[in-house]
């Protein structure tokens, strides 16, 4: 409830009628009982808290909070700080299996356990970069050529990703090729019959950075639709080799 001190009128917040207590003001040192009355020495009320002084001590705003309401705020703050951690923890919980995705995350996990596997995740091909064509050759026939750039998603040097070529066909019929990523082939290369395939390309990619790569893909399904790209991790041979 909210006491008023009769004198200069200041107003003070007290959670309930305190029996047979003298209220102190603050400000203008005015005593009053529990609602709002003005103690008067020599008169009848200022006697009988007199009387019982030794069973009713004198509460002020500073005594009201030094006897229980401070304690309460502390207590309130306490569930406060539980509430806020249980709330951190059930999301970092629920978000776990994204968070332990993330580039950063994967990064750090990998240089501390050496075991840890690279997941094919890690890896991105970008679908802008992606575009084919057929080449003719030097004996006169076509091969698709596929051009594009994969992406290091980990914060962690890592070694360049097979390629799985699935082409589907109209008969629904999936056929699967993988390649490794080669280095940069000339056009004479891909002009060649039979195919001489370059050197597998070994050169780590940086952390977030990307790799181009070219396909040279030959034998062609007839009925194939469409081609799918997917990247798939090597993995490591060791913390300091990848």
């Amino acid at each position: 409830m909210r006491v008023i001190c009769p004198e200069c009128f200041t107003s003070y917040q007290i959670e309930a009628v305190v029996k047979n207590a003298v209220l102190v003001c603050h400000k203008c040192n005015t005593e009053f009982d529990s609602y709002g009355n003005k103690v008067v020495a020599g008169d009848a009320t200022s006697q009988f808290f007199q009387t019982q002084e030794e069973h009713a001590p004198t509460f002020g705003l500073k005594d009201l909070v030094q006897s229980g309401m401070g304690k309460r705020k502390q207590h309130v703050w306490l569930w406060m700080s539980l509430l806020l951690c249980t709330i951190i923890a059930a999301g970092v919980s629920f978000n776990w299996a994204i968070w332990s995705h993330h580039g950063v995350f994967r990064g750090y996990q990998l240089q501390v356990q050496t075991d840890a596997p690279v997941l094919d995740s890690d890896w991105q091909i970008d679908p802008d970069s992606v575009h084919s064509q057929w080449l003719k050759r030097d004996d006169g026939s076509l091969v698709l050529i596929v051009e594009g750039e994969v992406s290091n998603q980990l914060s962690l040097p890592l070694a360049p990703p097979e390629l799985k070529v699935t082409f589907i066909t109209q008969t629904g019929e999936n056929n699967v090729v993988i390649q490794p990523i080669t280095e940069p082939a000339s056009i004479d290369t891909l002009k060649a019959t039979p195919y001489v395939s370059p050197p597998v390309d070994k050169t780590s990619v940086f952390p977030l950075g990307s790799r181009g790569f070219i396909l040279v893909l030959e034998d062609v399904p007839l009925s194939t639709q469409n081609i799918i790209l997917h990247a798939l991790a090597v993995q490591r041979q060791g913390k300091s080799k990848l």
